[in-house]
Protein backbone atom coordinates (compact mmCIF):
# COMPACT_ATOMS: atom_id res chain seq x y z
CA UNK A 1 0.00 0.00 0.00
CA UNK A 2 1.27 3.45 -1.15
CA UNK A 3 1.15 6.46 1.05
CA UNK A 4 0.22 10.06 -0.39
CA UNK A 5 0.83 12.97 1.17
CA UNK A 6 -2.56 13.31 2.79
CA UNK A 7 -2.96 10.17 4.04
CA UNK A 8 0.88 10.75 5.82
CA UNK A 9 0.17 14.26 7.04
CA UNK A 10 -3.15 13.19 8.74
CA UNK A 11 -1.64 10.26 10.44
CA UNK A 12 1.25 12.65 11.22
CA UNK A 13 -1.81 15.50 12.86
CA UNK A 14 -2.83 12.66 15.07
CA UNK A 15 0.22 11.41 16.60
CA UNK A 16 0.48 14.75 17.54
CA UNK A 17 -2.95 15.45 18.45
CA UNK A 18 -2.35 11.88 21.10
CA UNK A 19 0.94 13.65 22.15
CA UNK A 20 -0.75 16.98 22.93
CA UNK A 21 -3.69 15.34 24.63
CA UNK A 22 -1.58 13.19 26.72
CA UNK A 23 0.67 16.09 27.83
CA UNK A 24 -2.44 17.98 28.76
CA UNK A 25 -3.72 15.13 30.59
CA UNK A 26 -0.68 14.93 32.24
CA UNK A 27 -0.69 19.00 32.94
CA UNK A 28 -4.02 18.69 34.41
CA UNK A 29 -4.09 16.49 36.96
CA UNK A 30 -0.08 17.52 38.02
CA UNK A 31 -1.91 20.88 38.73
CA UNK A 32 -4.93 19.15 40.87
CA UNK A 33 -2.32 17.38 42.85
CA UNK A 34 0.69 19.38 43.16
CA UNK A 35 1.90 17.61 46.34
CA UNK A 36 2.69 13.85 46.34
CA UNK A 37 0.63 13.18 48.53
CA UNK A 38 -2.75 13.03 46.80
CA UNK A 39 -6.05 11.28 47.90
CA UNK A 40 -6.14 8.64 44.76
CA UNK A 41 -3.42 6.51 46.84
CA UNK A 42 -5.64 6.71 50.34
CA UNK A 43 -8.32 4.57 51.83
CA UNK A 44 -11.36 7.17 51.74
CA UNK A 45 -14.50 6.00 53.50
CA UNK A 46 -17.78 8.02 53.50
CA UNK A 47 -19.18 9.35 56.81
CA UNK A 48 -22.63 10.75 56.40
CA UNK A 49 -24.94 11.84 58.56
CA UNK A 50 -25.20 10.28 62.31
CA UNK A 51 -22.05 7.78 61.20
CA UNK A 52 -20.27 10.91 61.67
CA UNK A 53 -20.23 10.77 65.69
CA UNK A 54 -19.48 7.31 65.96
CA UNK A 55 -16.55 7.59 63.49
CA UNK A 56 -15.35 10.80 65.28
CA UNK A 57 -15.80 9.17 68.90
CA UNK A 58 -14.22 5.85 67.62
CA UNK A 59 -11.06 7.79 66.26
CA UNK A 60 -10.80 9.85 69.25
CA UNK A 61 -11.24 7.06 71.84
CA UNK A 62 -8.16 5.55 69.97
CA UNK A 63 -5.69 8.22 69.12
CA UNK A 64 -2.13 7.52 71.04
CA UNK A 65 -0.49 10.48 69.97
CA UNK A 66 -2.18 13.49 68.92
CA UNK A 67 -5.40 14.65 67.85
CA UNK A 68 -5.52 18.21 66.25
CA UNK A 69 -9.09 20.27 65.53
CA UNK A 70 -9.63 23.10 63.43
CA UNK A 71 -13.06 23.44 63.45
CA UNK A 72 -15.70 26.06 62.94
CA UNK A 73 -17.46 26.11 66.18
CA UNK A 74 -17.39 23.17 69.34
CA UNK A 75 -20.09 23.26 71.43
CA UNK A 76 -20.86 21.79 75.41
CA UNK A 77 -24.00 21.91 76.72
CA UNK A 78 -25.23 22.33 80.59
CA UNK A 79 -28.99 22.01 79.26
CA UNK A 80 -28.16 18.22 77.64
CA UNK A 81 -25.59 16.47 79.61
CA UNK A 82 -25.81 13.56 77.51
CA UNK A 83 -25.72 15.06 74.29
CA UNK A 84 -23.92 13.19 71.46
CA UNK A 85 -21.54 16.70 71.24
CA UNK A 86 -20.98 16.78 75.32
CA UNK A 87 -19.37 12.82 74.78
CA UNK A 88 -17.14 13.83 72.41
CA UNK A 89 -15.64 16.84 74.50
CA UNK A 90 -15.55 14.69 77.46
CA UNK A 91 -13.57 12.18 74.99
CA UNK A 92 -11.04 14.91 74.31
CA UNK A 93 -10.20 15.54 77.84
CA UNK A 94 -10.06 11.92 79.06
CA UNK A 95 -7.58 11.92 75.81
CA UNK A 96 -5.39 14.52 77.12
CA UNK A 97 -5.55 13.01 80.82
CA UNK A 98 -3.75 10.12 79.29
CA UNK A 99 -1.24 12.13 77.70
CA UNK A 100 -2.33 12.90 73.59
CA UNK A 101 -1.41 15.55 72.85
CA UNK A 102 -4.97 17.63 72.23
CA UNK A 103 -5.01 20.71 70.66
CA UNK A 104 -8.31 22.80 69.42
CA UNK A 105 -8.67 26.11 67.42
CA UNK A 106 -12.27 27.76 66.53
CA UNK A 107 -13.56 30.53 65.57
CA UNK A 108 -14.46 33.30 68.02
CA UNK A 109 -17.48 34.36 67.19
CA UNK A 110 -18.93 31.69 69.12
CA UNK A 111 -20.69 32.91 72.29
CA UNK A 112 -23.19 30.52 73.84
CA UNK A 113 -22.88 26.64 74.45
CA UNK A 114 -19.36 26.86 73.44
CA UNK A 115 -16.54 23.75 75.30
CA UNK A 116 -13.87 26.93 75.10
CA UNK A 117 -14.10 27.27 79.05
CA UNK A 118 -14.51 23.23 79.49
CA UNK A 119 -11.97 22.53 77.43
CA UNK A 120 -9.32 25.20 78.86
CA UNK A 121 -10.08 24.30 82.83
CA UNK A 122 -9.33 20.32 81.82
CA UNK A 123 -5.62 21.64 80.31
CA UNK A 124 -6.63 21.31 76.67
CA UNK A 125 -5.14 23.79 74.62
CA UNK A 126 -7.69 26.01 72.80
CA UNK A 127 -7.55 29.08 70.57
CA UNK A 128 -9.92 31.20 68.44
CA UNK A 129 -8.66 32.66 64.90
CA UNK A 130 -9.39 35.84 65.35
CA UNK A 131 -11.59 38.57 64.33
CA UNK A 132 -9.98 38.92 60.95
CA UNK A 133 -10.54 35.64 59.10
CA UNK A 134 -13.20 32.76 59.84
CA UNK A 135 -12.10 29.53 60.43
CA UNK A 136 -14.90 27.26 58.93
CA UNK A 137 -13.23 24.01 58.65
CA UNK A 138 -14.54 21.35 60.10
CA UNK A 139 -11.24 18.98 60.74
CA UNK A 140 -10.27 16.38 62.81
CA UNK A 141 -6.48 14.99 62.76
CA UNK A 142 -5.65 11.82 64.36
CA UNK A 143 -2.57 10.07 65.23
CA UNK A 144 -1.05 12.35 61.58
CA UNK A 145 -2.40 9.78 59.86
CA UNK A 146 -6.36 9.86 59.44
CA UNK A 147 -8.14 12.76 58.66
CA UNK A 148 -12.17 13.20 59.63
CA UNK A 149 -13.58 16.34 57.15
CA UNK A 150 -16.64 17.42 55.95
CA UNK A 151 -19.31 20.04 56.77
CA UNK A 152 -20.21 18.51 59.94
CA UNK A 153 -20.42 21.34 62.38
CA UNK A 154 -19.25 20.13 66.17
CA UNK A 155 -22.74 21.03 67.81
CA UNK A 156 -25.86 19.56 69.15
CA UNK A 157 -27.47 20.16 65.60
CA UNK A 158 -24.53 18.77 63.51
CA UNK A 159 -24.31 15.29 65.23
CA UNK A 160 -27.71 14.71 66.19
CA UNK A 161 -30.51 16.37 63.80
CA UNK A 162 -28.52 17.82 60.64
CA UNK A 163 -27.85 15.75 57.20
CA UNK A 164 -23.80 16.21 56.50
CA UNK A 165 -21.53 14.88 54.18
CA UNK A 166 -17.93 14.24 55.70
CA UNK A 167 -15.02 11.69 54.51
CA UNK A 168 -12.42 9.92 56.31
CA UNK A 169 -9.17 9.83 55.06
CA UNK A 170 -6.88 7.16 56.22
CA UNK A 171 -3.65 8.16 54.82
CA UNK A 172 -0.12 9.65 56.58
CA UNK A 173 1.04 11.38 53.99
CA UNK A 174 -2.52 12.87 53.23
CA UNK A 175 -2.76 13.83 57.49
CA UNK A 176 0.21 15.26 57.48
CA UNK A 177 -0.54 17.99 54.83
CA UNK A 178 -3.05 18.65 56.98
CA UNK A 179 -0.78 18.69 59.53
CA UNK A 180 0.78 21.23 57.89
CA UNK A 181 -2.27 23.37 57.20
CA UNK A 182 -3.69 23.01 61.13
CA UNK A 183 0.06 24.20 62.09
CA UNK A 184 -0.18 27.40 60.05
CA UNK A 185 -3.65 27.97 61.52
CA UNK A 186 -3.27 27.26 65.49
CA UNK A 187 0.06 29.50 64.62
CA UNK A 188 -2.02 32.44 63.41
CA UNK A 189 -4.79 32.36 66.33
CA UNK A 190 -4.81 33.17 69.59
CA UNK A 191 -4.73 31.59 73.06
CA UNK A 192 -8.52 31.50 74.49
CA UNK A 193 -8.85 33.72 77.51
CA UNK A 194 -11.57 32.54 79.66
Amino acid sequence: MRWDNRAMWAFAGLCVGVLLGAGAHILGTWDACPQKACVGSANVVPVTDRQYFDTALARIESAQKSIHIASFEMKHYDSRPSSKMNRLVRQLVYAKERGVDVKVVTDEYSRENNAHSMLAENGVPIRLDGRDQTLHAKLIIVDGKVVLLGSTNLSFFGLEKNREANVMIDDEAVAQSFERYFKDVWESSEDFKP
